[in-house]
């Protein structure tokens, strides 16, 4: 027999306590939890709504997708802390699994908003940027044909959309065309041909009183327009021309140059820049105080778990 297993002998072999987890408050840490993954959201964000998109657009992809490499490395790092009891992320609070969540999150947000402010206002910007704009166009001593690469027209100060020539096919949609005419002298004969149309979409009636509400009709300043961009709309429009050429006894012209009329073309081009960069701004600075929020609550998170 032991000593220590006889009667009324005392054991002085002492049982292992649990070490308890101590929190503690890393700053660098929590520096980090916000710093990264707004940055990262914010690379991925500009590199949406730079012109980099519109130039490169395969090599802009390219960089998105490799940032994602930063949240994958990070969960790669998680689960081998999970894998490996020897760790201290099983003594201690562990941030690489929240700055992995975030990560990821920061990256889908940057991807989200970046397509969100790309088709909506910069791409439609890059567009028409990248090609000309033509002032004090007069119709009448104009061709369709000098225009073809055209972002934008601004006629003289004597243009205005025909509302008496409306005309609209009707496919589902009511597809709306009216000639733009700059007005002759006292006595002018009509114009030979009609190559320059203000079109639109549900946005007039043919029928007497004839109404055409198209871009903006009724601004005073209005002496020009951006050209059409949706390719699939054109031939509707050029059906509710043959139907205008018909009814009213005029002649389209060869060239037809379909336009969103408007006031200020190039004041409305440089408009929509300052529009997408001020979004992204905005984005950047509410990201940044969503960071934040997300890293005091982790905090928080941490200390009373």
């Amino acid at each position: 027999m032991q000593p220590a297993e006889a009667y009324g002998a005392l054991d002085f072999r002492l049982e292992a306590k649990a070490i308890p987890r101590r929190w503690r408050l890393n700053r660098i840490a929590m520096i980090e939890a916000i710093l990264v993954p707004w940055v990262l959201f914010v690379v991925v964000a500009w590199l949406l709504t730079s012109s980099i998109h519109y130039n490169h657009t395969w090599g802009t992809w390219g960089l998105v997708g490799a940032c994602l490499l930063l949240p994958m490395g990070l969960w790669l790092r998680v689960i081998q802390q999970r894998e490996d009891p020897r760790d201290l992320s099983h003594y201690e609070p562990n941030w690489f699994q929240f700055l992995a969540v975030v990560c990821l999150i920061a990256w889908v947000a940057g991807l989200a908003f970046g397509l969100y402010n790309w088709f909506s206002i910069m791409e439609p910007y890059y567009e028409n940027a990248t090609l000309a704009l033509i002032s004090n166009v007069n119709t009448r001593s104009s061709r369709g044909g000098q225009f073809i690469d055209v972002a934008a027209l601004e006629f003289t100060a004597s243009t205005d959309v025909n509302e008496s020539l409306t005309m609209a096919y009707k496919d589902g949609h009511s597809y709306c065309v009216a000639p733009i005419v700059t007005a002759g002298p006292p006595n002018a004969a009509p114009p030979a041909f009609y190559e320059f149309w203000a079109v639109g979409v549900d946005c007039c009636s043919p029928f007497d009183p004839k109404v055409f509400m198209c871009g903006e009709p009724n601004d005073d300043e209005a002496r020009g327009g951006f050209r059409w961009t949706d390719a699939s709309q054109i031939p509707k429009f050029r059906k509710a021309i043959q139907q205008a050429q018909e009814e009213y006894k005029i002649r389209g012209g060869e060239n037809l140059i379909f336009l969103h009329w408007t006031g200020d073309p190039l004041a409305k081009i440089t408009a929509r820049s300052q529009q997408g960069w001020a979004n992204f701004r905005l984005a950047v600075a509410v990201y940044l105080a969503l960071s934040i929020v997300l890293m005091l609550l982790e905090v928080g998170h941490q200390k009373y778990s």
